[in-house]
């Protein structure tokens, strides 16, 4: 039987229910292969524990029935089950010590519970055709779509541009302050592509790439 449950599922009330029945029933089943006669010591039933196994056998299999693809049968599978433990335990409460009747009448009621919530179980997944949708899969989904490097390289980009930002934003403030910006030329007919300031002189060649915020206020002169 395939599993359709995997760490990236997204699971419904109902899926979830089902998949806590199944881990449930699994551990249930692990125990009573285990411990058979501390079982067997708590609810009256000494000289029963290789029928204990053999219901441990029963809940392990049930467990992986209801992980898998389609729960309904073996939801439906647990709840006759859960009236074999029932019957079990009654015929523990008979048979053993005072502490061990209570046991097994505290354990009549808590196996008619969880034979309430498998029956409520299999019904509902009756109602939703059996099958569970499948899981979400986000194989195609990253926090860095360019990849590791180019978000490496943009940032490394930011750092070393930092003073060109800043340079270029005080060239604008200075168009804004007096020199037109439309034909190219300055307060003084001379064109900024072709004339250095002598502010400017000395300063290499700088790109008017922005990559963020400024980190010198707009208005002031870089020395």
């Amino acid at each position: 039987m395939a599993f359709k449950y995997g760490s990236n599922s997204s699971l419904s009330g109902g899926d979830a229910l089902v998949r806590g029945i199944g881990l449930f029933s699994l551990g249930l089943g692990v125990a009573e292969l285990v411990a058979p006669g501390k079982i067997a010591r708590t609810f009256g039933l000494e000289g029963k524990e290789n029928l204990l196994r053999a219901y441990g056998l029963r809940e392990i299999g049930a467990g992986i029935g209801t992980l898998s693809t389609d729960p309904v049968p073996a939801l439906w599978a647990r709840v006759g089950g859960d009236v074999l433990d029932m019957a079990t335990l009654a015929f523990g409460a008979n048979r053993g010590d005072e502490p061990a009747k209570k046991n097994a009448m505290m354990g009549i009621a808590a196996v008619a519970g969880i034979a309430a919530l498998d029956a409520f179980a299999a019904t509902l997944m009756k109602k939703r055709g059996g099958e569970r949708p499948p899981p979400a899969d986000f194989s195609d989904r990253s926090g860095l779509p360019m990849g590791v490097e180019a978000s490496r390289g943009y940032y490394r980009q930011r750092k070393t541009t930092g003073p060109a930002v800043a340079h270029h934003d005080v060239r604008e403030d200075r168009t804004h302050s007096g020199e037109r910006s439309g034909d190219g030329r300055g307060a003084g007919g001379s064109n900024p592509s072709t004339s250095t300031s002598p502010a400017d002189a000395g300063r290499p060649e700088i790109t008017e790439t922005d990559l963020g915020q400024s980190p010198i206020p707009s208005g002031v002169a870089l020395s």
